[in-house]
């Protein structure tokens, strides 16, 4: 194995050993679309680096930007996605993009809302841990994941738990991930070659953290696609650069 604490991306000294001995996601910032994240727990203080919301008012979707610390999660499930990449990143920033109600769920165009913001930020890794099979959303989001692919952002997508795969799981552009059956440890990957849903991640009885300050164990995709987010987190410090593609290469060589 080699020493330096940089290596050119095609090197067979490449390991998932070698990640997390070199990288700790310095430099790095990751937009989290999902319910909001506590910024007060434990885990994340300190953490988030910006806060937005977009919501429905009289029938228009307004999207604000607000204090870190006034962010709220009304579900527990942004605060837990948040959690999974702090600790496989810890130098990592994220940003919140809060576009789930206190139900979980939200409307296709708040969804796209978000993203958009997102991309408009420049913000290079985004976790999506949601996923949504309305026909009536897949053309805006399949242009979305087209021009986060050319402007070479990475997104990382969970499959829906059941049922049809959902979007934007289902695009090439993306890198989609689903629960790894056997996984018990957070760096464990595996890569499917010839599959829709291209990555298995560790989703199975997480330990995740909860709004307030606590801690829950959690089971699914949602959870699973953070842990390859966090994986790549760590990758883009060492190359800023890193393209889509590089990076699904990248957990091809490192996977099980």
């Amino acid at each position: 194995m080699a020493d330096s604490s940089t290596l050119p991306v095609v090197n067979p000294d490449f390991s998932v050993d070698w990640l997390r001995a070199n990288s700790t996601g310095e430099g790095v910032r990751v937009a989290v679309i999902d319910s909001g994240i506590d910024p007060h727990h434990p885990d994340l203080i300190g953490r988030i680096c910006r806060s937005c919301k977009i919501e429905k008012v009289d029938d228009v979707n307004i999207t604000t930007e607000i204090p870190v610390e006034e962010s709220i999660d009304s579900f527990g499930h942004g605060t837990a996605v948040a959690g999974i990449i702090a600790g496989l990143a810890p130098a990592a920033r994220i940003v919140n993009v809060k576009v789930l109600n206190q139900y979980n769920s939200c409307t296709g165009d708040i969804l796209i809302d978000g993203l958009k913001w997102a991309l408009d930020q420049n913000i290079k890794l985004i976790n999506m841990s949601l996923a949504t099979i309305k026909k009536q959303w897949t053309e805006s989001l399949f242009e979305l994941c087209e021009q986060a692919y050319s402007q070479d952002a990475i997104l990382v997508v969970s499959r829906r738990n059941m049922g049809p795969l959902g979007c934007p799981a289902m695009f090439s552009s993306v890198i989609s991930v689903e629960m790894g059956e056997g996984f018990v440890e957070q760096f464990q990957t595996r890569y499917k070659k010839g599959n829709l849903i291209e990555c298995d991640g560790y989703g199975n009885q997480v330990r995740v953290a909860a709004p307030g300050g606590g801690y829950v164990f959690q089971t699914g995709t949602s959870f699973a696609t953070p842990h390859i987010a966090g994986i790549i987190a760590l990758m883009l410090e060492k190359w800023p650069q890193l393209l889509p593609v590089e990076a699904k290469a990248l957990l091809r060589a490192i996977s099980l």
